[in-house]
Formats: structure tokens, C-alpha cells, sequence
């Protein structure tokens, strides 16, 4: 604790200096008069390159750089034309894309559908995510239209073109440089170990920002981002700690706002680790679900800040199926062990005369997951199962190591208005994110089928069924939705919180200051 508690404090005091250097402390800012506008904002992750088409988070995308053919409305996620001003498709495989005329980049080049067509092309080559999710088998471009064909006819494909390893930049300028982009802000300096400037692009196509300058910070450690709005330091904090929102919305110089989010809290399954036929089992994995306390974690752990879960997309979307009842209770889950074939001998469960013993996974990153595994722990504790729980430094590089049976996990699934990307992700047979390889031929089907379905009412009914599938079953414990929270000054005004910090631009040209 020592040790994290120093890297913390040095994080905040080098990020204060750079602020400091800037010359833009809080008690300096002005609005009117001609003076220069600008704010301090502290997100969560970092940018671990300065390429935008491999970089592993939305630092770039959220700093208002970069801009991408498809946007998504923070408030409806619905998709809408961004740099491309419309877009169709007759079979779903054949797609048209009208690239948007009178679009600068930074460095004064036209935005053409050449330039689109060179960084698709490089995000497609340096990126195999982006490969694999595009699944585009040829781009042309003819007048200011961009054709792309993609392998098999694929719906997503617009909503797969916000994700923001796919933003537009100019592949001519230089590699070792922060990228050039199209947005309304541009790159003053970019130091990936401490963050960067921006300023406004006095040629942005849709409106000259009203900010003059934004410093774009980031800690992932919530105390450090509370003590640096506390003290003046930052102007906008992103996802401040749970714990904190009672006093936060108690100070009348600040607003702190929470809003639904699009992520989910879950159990993950190993099905090729060590205990493969425990969960190849339903019935076990159905007494696991039944372990789960998810009102008390809602309660307890979230702090009222999330909403229950039991599939993948809880809530009222087109897609989201009647969720079934899940009954919590010692008595249910061990009616669900014995009907696994396991032994229940004075309330403990046996597996070939013996305890069962489990690796949980977890990680800081998400305070709350840690909190999430511990209560799941205790549970299994009542019926004999022992829960050793590993908290990972890197979970995303834990997880491929296989030494794991269950993790406490977090993922985006309820995105671009239809969760294509999810479900091609987590439940693909070699989907990046179907870290437990799971490999079900029925669900497999299911979902080629979504991803060739080109009508909107059809593509919903699959996904329903698809989630309805998943629940039954329990291939994973769906447990509880998370609220997105954002703390800042009230003379910040024009920032809307997004429903999640993966798919959308923070800084924005209609953020301000109040007069």
C-alpha cells in the first residue's frame, strides 16, 4: 500500500506541474475580454502509444482530436454520420460510404475518400482487431464516395467504424509526432507518461471550439483524480470513486452527475482451464449463479450506483430479453450441485469425495470487482467451495495465461445500439474477448446468422435469443450494470457524460466555461 500510495502522490505532482507549466492553473482562467479559455481534465487511462490505430485505449478519441466515419449520440447511442455524411448497402456487403467534403486536417490537408481509404487500410494492417472486426475484403473509392466490400455481408459494419482504433488521421505525417486528425481540437504536445495539451483548430469543419485550450491528464488511481479536483488542479475528474459521491454532491461549487452505463460486471468461466468439467456442467454453473447476492452487491459494493443484471443487456433496448428469475439462496445452489451429479454431505459440496477449490481472478482497475469476488468468495464458503482470489496487475494479460477458473470482469455490451460488438467479441470461438474460450456450435450459429442479417427488427430478435441463451444456460453470471460518474466545476459548462468512456469524445468544441 505504501508503495502504491508514493506512485500516486508522484503521478498527481508531476501532472500539477505540467498544469503549472501551461500556465493553466484553475485561478488563472479567464472567459471573456479576449483571454484565453481553458480547463484541466482528468480521465481515467492513459494512452500506452501515440498511434491512434494501436493504441489499447480511447485516450486519443476522447481528447476531440481524432474523429471517425460514424459517430455515436452520448445521449441515445444511436449512430449518426460523422465523417462520412451517409452511408447504405443493398445487401449488407456492398457498402457506400459519401465522404464528407470541406474537412481539414490539422496540418491543412483536404480530408478526401483517398485519405479515408489510406487509414483504413493502415488501421486494418497494424491493428488485428481492427481486422478482425471490420471483416473488409476490399475499399475503392470513385468521385467522393468510399466503397468497401467486406467478407461476408455484415450489418455491423457501421457500427463497427466508431470504434476508435479507427479514427481518420493523416497517414503521411510523421510516426514519431502526435497524430494529425480532423477534430476540433488538435495536438499541442503529446507525452504519453503524462498527457497532453490540446488546443483548438481554428479550421474544424462543424464550428470552431469555444475552449482555447484543454490540458487532458490521466490517474487511474480515484484518490489521486479526487485530491487534484479538490484542490483546484482539475477542473472535470472522469469515474470518481463511489465512495466519494455523497460528499462530492454535498460541495455547492461542483456538479457531479451519474448516468447509466454500458458496461456490465460478470463472472467469466475458464472452459479449457483445469476445472473444464465443472463448468462444461450447466447445472454447476447454474449453483454458482445462485451464490450471488446481486441486490446486495447493487447496495453494498455500488453503493446504489448500478443497476441488477442477469443477461448481457439489461434494460429496455430493442435487444434486451425478459430477464428470467435467479434465485439466490444456499438451498438453491445446492439443489443445483446435486443435480450436477456432485455430492452434498451436511450442507458442503464434494467432488469425488473431496472440497472443491477454485481460482478467482480479479482486478484494481475496477475497485469494485475485488469487492464483487469477495462476496462471491464468502458464498461458496457457506457450501465448502473454496475461492482462492488472485488480483492481477494486468487482467487482460493475466487471463491468456490460463491460471484461472473464474474472474470477476467488466466489459462495454450494451454499445452502438445493437451490441453486435460485444457478441462478436465475447462469444466468437476466437473472439478477443472470450477470454474462457467458450465454444458452443449452437450459440456459434446463432450468432453468423445475426451478422449476416442485414433488417434492423430481425437482427434485435436474434440478439435476444442469442442473450436469452446465454442466461439460461449461465455461460456467465451477469450481475450488476454500473452507472458512468463525472465530478466538475460548475462553471463548466457544455460537457455531457458519456455512457461510457470507450466510444466517444470528451473533449468536445461545445465545451466552456461560464462567464
Amino acid at each position: 500500500m505504501k508503495k502504491r500510495s508514493y506512485l500516486w502522490m508522484v503521478s498527481l505532482l508531476m501532472g500539477c506541474l505540467m498544469l503549472f507549466a501551461a500556465g493553466c492553473s484553475s485561478d488563472k482562467k479567464t472567459s471573456g475580454d479576449g483571454k484565453e479559455k481553458s480547463i484541466n481534465f482528468i480521465t481515467v487511462w492513459p494512452a500506452n502509444t501515440m498511434d491512434p490505430h494501436r493504441c489499447h485505449f480511447s485516450f486519443i478519441l476522447n481528447s476531440g482530436t481524432m474523429e471517425t466515419l460514424v459517430g455515436l449520440d452520448p445521449k441515445t447511442t444511436e449512430l449518426y454520420p460523422w465523417l462520412a455524411e451517409s452511408w447504405k448497402s443493398e445487401d449488407g456487403q456492398h457498402w457506400e460510404f459519401k465522404i464528407r467534403k470541406g474537412v481539414k486536417f490539422h496540418n491543412g490537408k483536404e480530408l478526401t475518400p483517398q485519405t479515408v481509404k489510406a487509414s483504413l487500410e493502415r488501421s486494418i494492417a497494424v491493428n488485428p482487431g481492427v481486422k478482425a472486426s471490420l471483416k473488409i475484403a476490399s475499399i475503392e473509392t470513385s468521385g467522393d464516395i468510399l466503397k468497401i466490400t467486406t467478407e461476408t455481408p455484415y450489418a455491423a459494419l457501421p457500427s463497427e467504424l466508431v470504434h476508435y482504433n479507427t479514427v481518420i488521421i493523416d497517414v503521411t505525417a510523421p510516426e514519431d509526432k502526435p497524430p494529425i486528425g480532423t477534430g476540433a481540437f488538435m495536438f499541442a504536445s503529446f507525452d504519453i507518461t503524462k498527457g497532453a495539451e490540446l488546443v483548438k483548430f481554428p479550421q474544424y469543419w462543424n464550428g470552431v471550439a469555444k475552449l482555447d485550450r484543454v490540458m487532458l491528464t490521466f490517474n487511474d488511481d480515484a484518490n489521486a483524480r479526487l485530491l487534484a479536483l479538490q484542490s483546484g488542479d482539475a477542473d472535470i475528474i472522469y469515474r470518481p470513486a463511489l465512495e466519494n459521491l455523497p460528499a462530492l454532491r454535498k460541495d455547492d461549487k461542483l456538479v457531479v452527475e451519474s448516468v447509466p452505463g454500458k458496461r456490465v460486471y460478470h463472472l467469466l468461466y475458464n472452459y479449457v482451464g483445469k476445472n473444464k468439467d465443472l463448468w462444461a456442467n450447466e447445472e454447476f454453473r447454474k449453483g454458482i449463479d445462485a451464490l450471488i447476492n446481486r441486490q446486495e452487491i447493487v447496495d453494498k459494493v455500488m453503493g446504489k450506483e448500478a443497476v441488477v443484471a442477469a443477461n448481457p443487456f439489461p434494460g429496455n433496448y430493442p435487444f434486451s430479453p425478459e430477464s428470467k428469475p435467479h434465485v439466490y439462496g444456499i438451498a438453491e445452489a445446492l439443489k443445483h450441485f446435486e443435480a450436477a451429479g456432485l455430492t452434498v454431505q451436511d450442507g458442503k459440496v464434494l467432488k469425488d469425495g473431496q472440497s472443491i477449490k477454485l481460482r478467482m481472478a480479479t482486478y484494481i482497475a475496477r475497485p469494485e470487482l475485488p469487492q464483487i469476488a469477495q462476496i462471491v468468495q464468502a458464498s461458496a464458503k457457506q457450501v465448502g467451495i473454496e475461492m482462492e482470489i488472485n488480483v492481477a496487475d494486468n487482467i487482460d494479460e493475466y487471463l491468456p495465461q490460463g491460471n484461472w477458473d473464474l474472474v470477476t470482469y467488466s466489459l462495454l455490451t450494451t454499445t452502438r445500439g445493437d451490441g453486435a460488438f460485444f457478441l462478436n467479441a465475447a462469444f466468437s470461438p476466437k473472439g478477443v474477448q472470450n477470454h474462457g474460450r467458450l465454444n458452443v456450435p449452437e450459440l456459434t450459429a446463432l450468432l453468423e446468422k445475426y451478422n449476416q442479417t442485414i433488417d434492423a427488427k430481425e437482427r434485435h430478435q436474434i440478439a435476444k435469443e442469442i442473450a436469452s441463451m446465454i442466461e439460461e444456460r449461465a455461460y456467465n453470471a451477469y450481475i450488476t450494470s454500473p452507472y458512468e460518474t463525472v465530478a466538475y466545476r460548475k462553471k463548466v459548462k457544455g460537457w455531457v457524460t458519456p455512457s461510457n468512456e470507450f466510444e466517444f469524445q470528451m473533449v468536445t468544441k461545445d465545451l466552456d466555461l461560464a462567464q
